[in-house]
């Protein structure tokens, strides 16, 4: 989905440094970028800006045609199918190795589409291989710019040229607040086909091979009037299994959109059922105070007599084994037959109001008496008296409880009043903050 009006996509064969151009350009890591081909398999979307004037950018995975590969194939596809949507594509070479066969494979595909395209000449690192890129003239283009990503050279002029395109403007009159969902999970559980399925377009490559998606890929979607900001991320796999670099990166990746997201969507496969990977994932969201929703996927495998059984056994097995997201909603779907799709939606929707939901300060100490009064509370170092409670921020829902003294409360005390603030709430899916502070300390402030 595009966010401004103009698009411009990246495009070239393998290792010839789009992803850098592309971090470059947005001025900020987002592509995985490493010394070897066939990093980049999705399409990553960012937004630059250059003189006041703003654009989408997208970039690929290296092009490569007639290949066994199927993930090779599925980047062909991904490619050929968002070329025809955006207004210029930035045909990326490498100076260093001039013209080789497989540029002019990208360049027949590229002119075949019929959108308007210039040449950028990736590596001159130096004023004398600037000549080199004059060289891809030759393959009957009018523009060349010749840049250098790793010395940020040559981009004034390329972005000169693009915002040129550009129509005037007009300024934002605020950025509007998007819950962000990261989608999180195991390798081979589902993740990409139920991105899919949410965005209704094959954003993310889905195959049957476990670790396709390596990038994070953000997605704004619109449902019944309300809107998401989708994140797909890599799977996560144990540290023994890990052999590559670039698939480290993609696994801290994962971690650092469950911290940059709102809210983290857990996709488990419901028959292998939570793993201590799951369980990290999940320590990991509450360590950060995100709302959580947990998606048992591949549904459809279930025969329709057992449901209703396995429902309530998988939910009996997931409280025992993970107790600390007891307030974390469980949603069954099947991603590949895009059935419960609607049902995880609303939720979704409905943990976002719970995770930023704010309640009166009267309602609040009304049930907070009640609860003091069935249960008073204990001090080992003398009387202490909780003297009324007030919310102070939300998403998470973050709680001021004031006492009489500066004094710590008992663990099982919290966890007793937390209990007691979900009965009356609800707060499902959120994770609560409670502070304790004496009133003087308010007074003084």
């Amino acid at each position: 989905m595009k966010n401004t009006e103009y698009t411009v996509l990246i495009a070239g064969r393998e290792n010839v440094g789009k992803s850098s151009i592309f971090n470059k350009l947005i001025n900020r890591q987002k592509s995985i970028v490493d010394d070897f081909p066939g990093v980049t398999r999705d399409k990553i979307y960012g937004e630059a800006e250059w003189m006041g004037k703003k654009f989408t950018l997208i970039d690929t995975g290296g092009l490569l045609f007639n290949e066994q590969d199927r993930i090779k194939n599925e980047v062909v596809k991904i490619v050929k199918a968002v070329i025809k949507e955006v207004d210029l594509v930035l045909f990326v070479v490498d100076v260093v190795a001039g013209i080789v066969p497989e540029d002019r494979e990208v360049f027949d595909f590229i002119k075949k589409s019929g959108t308007p395209f210039v040449v950028v000449a990736n590596k001159v690192d130096t004023r004398e291989k600037e000549v080199n890129a004059y060289e891809f003239h030759n393959l009957g283009v009018d523009m060349v710019f010749p840049v250098s990503a790793a010395h940020s050279y040559g981009f004034d002029d390329l972005l000169d040229y693009i915002t040129g395109a550009i129509k005037a403007q007009k300024p934002s009159a605020g950025d509007e607040k998007i819950t962000k969902v990261a989608i999180v999970g195991r390798e081979n559980v589902g993740k990409s086909s139920l991105f899919n399925a949410l965005v209704k377009e094959e954003r993310s490559i889905v195959t049957d091979i476990p670790g396709t998606t390596r990038d994070s890929i953000d997605t704004l979607i619109e449902y019944e009037g309300n809107k998401l900001l989708l994140i797909d991320t890599a799977g996560v796999k144990k540290r023994k299994n890990i052999k590559m670099k670039a698939e480290e990166y993609s696994i801290g990746r994962a971690f650092m959109n469950i911290k940059r997201g709102d809210m983290a969507v857990l996709v488990v496969d419901c028959i292998d059922g939570i793993m201590e990977l799951d369980k990290k994932l999940l320590g990991y969201a509450v360590e950060n105070l995100k709302a959580i929703v947990i998606v048992a996927n591949k549904w459809d495998l279930i025969e329709q007599s057992q449901r209703e059984a396995l429902k309530l056994t998988f939910t009996e097995y997931l409280r025992d084994i993970a107790k600390f997201v007891s307030f974390a909603p469980i949603v069954y779907v099947s991603a590949l037959k895009s059935k419960g799709l609607e049902e995880l939606l609303n939720i979704v929707f409905y943990v976002e109001k719970q995770y930023n939901s704010r309640i009166k300060t009267s309602l609040l100490n009304k049930v907070f008496q009640q609860a003091i009064h069935e249960k008073a509370v204990f001090s080992k170092r003398g009387d202490i008296k909780i003297l009324y409670i007030s919310q102070v921020e939300t998403a998470p829902p973050t709680f001021a409880v004031f006492v009489n003294k500066k004094e710590k409360l008992d663990v099982s005390y919290m966890r007793y009043l937390e209990n007691k603030l979900r009965q009356s709430f609800g707060f499902e899916g959120s994770p609560l903050k409670l502070k304790i502070k004496p009133k003087q300390q308010q007074e003084e402030k």
